[in-house]
């Protein structure tokens, strides 16, 4: 009887043992087996691959070798939570740990993707803010050969806290100027090096706003933001989103674009914003660059001494016509009539999400011609005739958007 009694006290405490360890497995399992999916989904997207392709592919890659490795040896044996969450825990922290040797540099920036994609649905539980820590404290396995040009990327830190407030910004005590300055203008403190300067900008979308840091770049001619900065805003980058090449100081850039509702620079507001999808290009700290498409719409002074950029809104008209161009189609027919008259068929698809109010398309034959296309809805064909007088030679003619607005 004796004996009986310690075996039973011995099979209650093994049972209370096997319990704790598949809860552990089980939460440690499941965890990193989320990070790994996220992981490789960052991966993909920023490989420029449709979200709901990569995330399934992400999926099956960390769940079904799991499951092929918590296949007991024999048949008879059931596979249990305790295998199956231990497979999922080994096999999940060996892809996060290997990753940097198949993907070198990119494991922050990836998880930076995954987790700024499920943000917006885990309602705050997840936080691209833990990419980093969770880089930082898992251990990785680099290759011994140099990582290739093409391969290497800059890591995207957090930008800093921005300390201006949205839409409200106050100027920075100085000295008085030597003349009394305009009345509608903003003064933002700059960082950064010389030609690399960081200014607080806010930038609106569908989902909320967000206020980052961007580098004031006049060599770019379209702003550009980070897909995970688009992610958090909730500005969706399509498959068939217009495919252009920008010019950035950094050299020529082979991008995707899409539409932002907003853009304030201090308390400026620029509407209908075109920015390209450029990972690249944040760096220092910042988000993106932000391009002449903004920046043109502005008298810009940069005080170097003071560490201060002041912006004055241009006076008059202004040519919306570098964020409209991505979105415009244009097809030009040209008819010559006896009387040596050339008529020319202009039509024009609105291929985003805003009106076009203005549309002025220069037509270059041996002289050039302009012409107004007016209110062209979105996804609507806007179309004009423009007679070119006798003599005007347009055997061979070009047409091109001159200038534009929203």
């Amino acid at each position: 009887m004796g004996s009986g009694h310690v075996f039973l006290k011995e099979t209650e405490a093994s049972v209370s043992v096997r319990f704790l360890l598949t809860v552990f497995a089980l939460l440690g399992g499941t965890a990193a087996g989320m990070v790994a999916v996220l992981g490789l989904m960052g991966a993909g997207l920023l490989r420029n691959g449709p979200a709901w392709l990569v995330a399934l592919a992400a999926f099956a890659l960390v769940s079904l070798p799991a499951r092929a490795l918590s296949q007991p040896v024999r048949k008879d044996v059931p596979r249990t939570t305790l295998s199956s969450s231990t497979a999922l825990l080994l096999w999940s922290l060996g892809v996060l740990i290997a990753f940097p040797l198949y993907f070198p540099g990119e494991r922050e920036q990836s998880l930076s993707l995954g987790f700024a994609a499920v943000e917006p649905w885990s309602q705050g539980h997840l936080k691209v803010e833990w990419a980093k820590s969770i880089d930082e404290w898992l251990p990785a396995v680099e290759g011994t050969r140099e990582v290739p040009a093409e391969a290497a990327r800059e890591t995207l830190p957090k930008p800093p806290p921005v300390e201006v407030k949205k839409r409200d910004v106050k100027p920075r005590a100085v000295a008085p100027p030597i003349e009394q300055p305009q009345t509608d203008h903003v003064v933002l403190p700059t960082e950064g090096r010389r030609g690399s300067l960081r200014i607080p900008v806010t930038v609106e979308g569908p989902r909320k706003e967000l206020e980052v840091n961007m580098i004031f770049d006049t060599g770019a001619t379209l702003t550009t933001l980070n897909r995970a900065t688009l992610r958090k805003i909730g500005v969706r980058v399509p498959d068939d989103a217009p495919r252009m090449q920008v010019h950035t100081a950094a050299g020529p850039q082979e991008t995707v674009a899409v539409l932002v509702d907003r853009m304030w620079v201090g308390g400026l507001e620029v509407k209908g914003v075109s920015v390209s999808v450029c990972d690249a290009c944040a760096n220092d700290g910042a988000v993106g660059l932000l391009g002449l498409n903004v920046s043109e719409r502005f008298l810009v002074t940069v005080d170097g001494a003071r560490e201060e950029l002041t912006l004055a809104p241009r006076k008059g008209a202004s040519n919306r016509g570098s964020d409209v161009l991505p979105w415009v189609d244009l097809d030009a027919e040209a008819t010559r009539w006896p009387d040596g008259r050339t008529e020319v068929m202009l039509e024009a698809e609105n291929k985003s999400t805003r009106w076009i109010e203005r549309l002025t398309v220069a037509i270059q034959c041996d002289q050039t011609r302009y012409a107004d296309l007016r209110d062209i809805g979105p996804g609507q064909i806007g179309q004009v005739q423009v007679s070119v007088s006798a003599g005007t030679n347009c055997e061979s003619f070009q047409v091109s958007i001159d200038s534009a607005e929203w």
